[in-house]
């Protein structure tokens, strides 16, 4: 350090190796290579084609062909777009390098928004720690959006309560909840964060002139979010979204439902641990402070998205963004609250620790904070030469970006042989189903639970598969010429429901690879595919 205070250039080098380091970190970790089978990114990209080429949001269900005109706010309209132009010009690889990018991009700024009130060495510690809890969630989706802009408006927010931005900066929370809005359902939090800052400032601030800034501020963000296709529909949403769909989806279950489902997944319990480090760091000052509130914003903010992350697994990466700035001012302000030698101590073990985890994580590919560890990244033969080494991972997108391979083989072998519907489909597949096959073949189902009725997915859906009575009926009622499955559908009927199917004489698997089974009625409209392509009943085997 300089007389000033200020790191020498031996140590300015240092803390640039370091966020190097760190950056190639949160990299691998927030990328994944696209599990197109189950990922929603197909019908974004379809969503996105539809707008580009007629000018169309989509209002109603409209891909299905069980509930085609039901009416459906299609909330993260903008965000299909958005994917589609990627695409168009630069394919999955091109869309895997983008979201990758946001991911990293809202982590420096959520690390920007901190950078004034707590050091940089507890930031990089608080970010490296956060990096498994916010590779949870990098599949390419809207609410990659919804992080990256609830960033901005953190960032813009924090600087304007430090007063080191102008007031006429606050013009962008507007414009970014315009944006946002049209992008993806979660736009909500944005608006709650300004109400957040407001209630601090009126608070905290004695010139009421910088607390009517914001209510101003506030006021015209909920203007412009009213400026959606469907008007003040698309901005109640978020109250009817999250109601009861007659469907599990495990991105809506809690932390602890989550921990006991996969015992042998770590990551949840590290995401709790997280939590109760968060709140305890705030429990030990607001205990040692006397002027409580003015540090009441970031209580209410670890409690909001703790809250948030604890109710519903899908929230957790955005906490643990927050977890970032937060955490890491709360881990100032303690060492802060004492003096002499052990406020020095803890200073050099929290550089030791930061540089530590950082390092270990970059050189030791069996090390828990090392995205080399991630089950995510799955790498082919041909790739796995590379896992040993964070810089050579990097350095080749086949290992961390794109398709996964071998991923189109069903549905080319379903367009190849003109595999004729109507088809019976998973959930799981829905999005594969309408990238491929629509408008040709429509599905049965896809993955959007509010796109459908509650008592399709208690009154039909899950009980065809697990009552033959049913499934007859079912069977009847839509003529089924086909079964298109997700082999890897964890729900309670869906693998026992097809043991039956390859032990029912009326249907034929024609198709099965690591990913999707393909059966084909008999004596139906794809009777020519059976008798070119039926698989044994020996090659399937059951296993418990």
């Amino acid at each position: 350090m300089d007389a000033a205070g200020r790191p020498s250039l031996p140590g300015l080098l240092g803390r640039l190796l370091i966020l190097v380091l760190l950056g190639a970190l949160a990299w691998l970790h927030f990328s994944q290579k696209i599990f197109f089978m189950t990922a929603d990114l197909g019908r974004h990209i379809r969503n996105g084609e539809l707008f580009i080429k007629s000018h169309q949001v989509l209002a109603t269900n409209f891909y299905s062909y069980t509930y085609p005109d039901l009416p459906t706010i299609c909330h993260h309209w903008g965000t299909g777009v958005l994917f589609y132009l990627i695409w168009v010009w630069g394919g999955f690889l091109a869309l895997s390098a983008f979201y990758t990018g946001l991911l990293v991009a809202t982590g420096a700024l959520f690390m920007a928004a901190g950078r004034r009130l707590a050091g940089f060495w507890t930031l990089v510690l608080m970010a490296v720690l956060a990096l498994p809890a916010i590779g949870m969630r990098v599949e390419i989706r809207p609410e990659g959006l919804s992080t990256f802009f609830l960033a901005v408006e953190f960032f813009l927010l924090m600087e304007y309560r430090a007063r080191r931005l102008p007031r006429l900066w606050l013009l962008l929370l507007p414009l970014v909840q315009l944006v946002w809005v049209n992008t993806h359902i979660l736009f909500f939090t944005g608006l709650m964060l300004i109400g957040f800052f407001v209630v601090d400032t009126f608070i905290n601030e004695t010139e009421r002139s910088r607390w009517a800034t914001l209510v101003m501020a506030g006021a015209t963000s909920i203007a412009a979010s009213m400026l959606n296709p469907f008007g003040i529909a698309g901005v109640l949403e978020p109250l009817n979204i999250f109601h009861e769909y007659g469907y599990m989806l495990a991105e809506n279950q809690s932390i602890f439902f989550m921990m006991k489902r996969f015992p042998g997944s770590v990551t949840y319990g590290w995401a709790l641990a997280m939590i109760l480090v968060c709140a305890g760091l705030f429990a030990v000052r607001f205990f040692k402070s006397t002027n409580r509130k003015s540090f009441a914003l970031e209580g209410v903010l670890i409690l909001f998205f703790s809250l948030m992350a604890l109710k519903m697994v899908r929230s957790v990466a955005m906490f643990a963004f927050f977890f970032i700035p937060l955490g890491a001012i709360q881990l100032t302000e303690v060492i802060n609250l004492y003096s002499g030698p052990w406020r020095a101590w803890a200073s050099r073990v929290l550089v030791l620790a930061a540089a530590g985890l950082v390092v270990m994580a970059s050189v030791d590919p069996r090390f828990f904070l090392s995205p080399l560890r991630r089950p995510y990244l799955a790498l082919g033969q041909e790739e796995e030469k590379f896992r040993g080494s964070l810089f050579s991972t990097l350095a080749h997108p086949g290992t961390w970006g794109g398709l996964t391979s071998g991923i189109s083989a069903s549905a080319d072998f379903f367009s190849a042989q003109g595999v004729r519907g109507p088809v019976f489909n998973n959930y799981d597949i829905g999005g594969y189903f309408i990238y491929y096959l629509f408008p040709r073949e429509r599905p049965f189902v896809d993955n959007r639970p509010e796109a459908y009725p509650a008592k399709f997915f208690t009154g039909i859906y899950a009980p065809m598969q697990a009552d033959e009575k049913i499934w007859d009926e079912a069977r009847a009622r839509y003529g089924f010429e086909a079964i298109y499955f997700y082999r890897h559908d964890q729900t309670e009927s869906a693998q026992p429901f097809l043991i039956r199917r390859l032990d029912d004489p009326a249907w034929a698997p024609v198709f099965v690879d690591d990913y999707a089974i393909i059966l084909v009625k008999r004596g139906g409209v794809n009777q020519a595919v059976i008798d070119r392509f039926e698989l044994p009943r020996s090659m399937f085997q059951v296993r418990k």
